[in-house]
């Protein structure tokens, strides 16, 4: 199980992998694969941070090449890599206006490159009483996307303030409690996790009671 999360790796992004990573870490090994550190220590070429396998990529190194055979792996991706057929992609697309076109231009290299890949789209840092919403959205990237490009799915999260304490502690603590956060971020967590393993929902919740439970 490879996934390949595009978009420029902001904190909220990291920390939304980071999420993911650690509740999938209750059905399958994880290693996460990306160019900027996850954690604010000292790190090596590998490390661990909240108890997930991190594997820090170079300027200039091919992710593929570091991949574990033995473990899922989630690559951040900032830029185009040629993936294998059998790869997910999930867009982390941002609301504002530079990061918006720029995770949409990433995901135009992918599709013209695999134009039967199939990619989900989770709506980042929506805010609320905003005009730029998913509906907005949805419209934005079937305009811009070429026709053929199939989206699986789309989500949104609202990065409400209780989500933003427990990343911004879990920085310091290099702890991160899944329990901690709010519904609807868990909601939408569970809902990506059915959709990279594809699971019923009733598997996806029972993989995230485990996740809460852990300490």
């Amino acid at each position: 199980m490879n996934v390949v999360f595009l978009g420029e790796s902001t904190e909220e992004k990291r920390f939304l992998i980071l999420c993911l990573a650690k509740i999938v870490s209750c059905h399958a090994k994880i290693t996460v694969l990306s160019k900027k550190a996850y954690s604010f220590d000292e790190v090596a070429d590998s490390y661990e941070y909240c108890g997930i396998d991190f594997v820090l990529l170079k300027d200039g190194e091919n992710p593929l090449s570091k991949i574990s055979e033995n473990n899922g792996n989630f690559i951040d991706a900032e830029e185009y890599m040629d993936i294998p057929e059998d790869f997910k992609v999930i867009a982390i697309s941002e609301t504002t206006r530079g990061k918006l076109e720029s995770c949409i231009k990433l995901a135009e290299e992918y599709t013209w490159a695999h134009p039967s890949l199939n990619i989900y789209i989770i709506y980042l840092n929506i805010m609320e009483y905003c005009k730029i919403g998913s509906h907005f959205l949805n419209s934005y990237w079937e305009h811009s996307l070429p026709s053929f490009t199939r989206i699986a799915g789309t989500d949104e999260i609202y990065f409400e303030e209780k989500n933003r304490i427990v990343m911004i502690e879990s920085q310091y603590s290099n702890k991160l409690v899944v329990r901690n956060l709010s519904l609807p971020i868990k909601n939408s967590l569970r809902k990506t996790i059915q959709y990279i393993f594809s699971l019923d929902s009733k598997a996806a919740k029972e993989v995230l009671r485990r996740a809460e439970r852990m300490k």
